[in-house]
């Protein structure tokens, strides 16, 4: 018998919430044997988290002894709790170094809703992220993202910066 912290989900940090209304972020690095020839970023798996029960029972699964590894995504098809009427666009940022940044987007549940289903674009139902090796390419994706949104449709949009944001000879946004 395994327990998946002790596999799959050996490394592991977790990334606070930049504020109440968004997830924690679990991050797993899979270890090579699980994640052989992928590219360096698709070797990190995110696990969002919005509640303190969804912890426990995250770490209760995690621990539970089983007979082999598995993807330990049983909150990726779980409804969010969260909703918004506009389209809230987040970075997170590591707490240790070798680890990925995240552009989280949490989006109006009418607009995830008219996504095709079957191609799994949305985690919980309203959430999409990308990884990023760098604060520099993370910021520059946000650019790309911001630009790209039909102000016209979308006229609320927040976004959600980290502590390191406000850093006086960081590059504006």
């Amino acid at each position: 018998m395994i327990t998946l912290a002790a596999t799959i989900a050996r490394r592991k940090i977790y990334y606070p919430r930049p504020v109440e209304c968004l997830p924690d972020i679990l991050m797993i690095e899979l270890p090579r044997r699980f994640a052989p020839r992928r590219p360096a970023l698709k070797r990190f798996y995110p696990i969002l988290i919005e509640t303190i029960v969804e912890q426990s029972e995250l770490e209760a699964f995690l621990a539970e002894p089983r007979e082999g590894p598995i993807m330990p995504d049983l909150f990726a098809e779980r409804p969010s709790s969260f909703s918004k009427e506009h389209l809230t666009i987040a970075h997170y940022s590591p707490s240790q170094a070798g680890w990925p940044f995240v552009l989280l987007c949490q989006w109006p549940a009418e607009f995830a809703a008219g996504a095709s289903g079957h191609d799994r674009l949305f985690m919980r139902a309203i959430y999409t992220f990308e990884l990023f090796p760098d604060r520099k390419a993370l910021e520059q994706a946000s650019t790309v993202l911001l630009r790209s949104l039909d102000r016209e449709r979308d006229p609320r949009i927040e976004i959600v910066f980290p502590a390191w944001s406000a850093d006086p000879d960081a590059s504006p946004h």
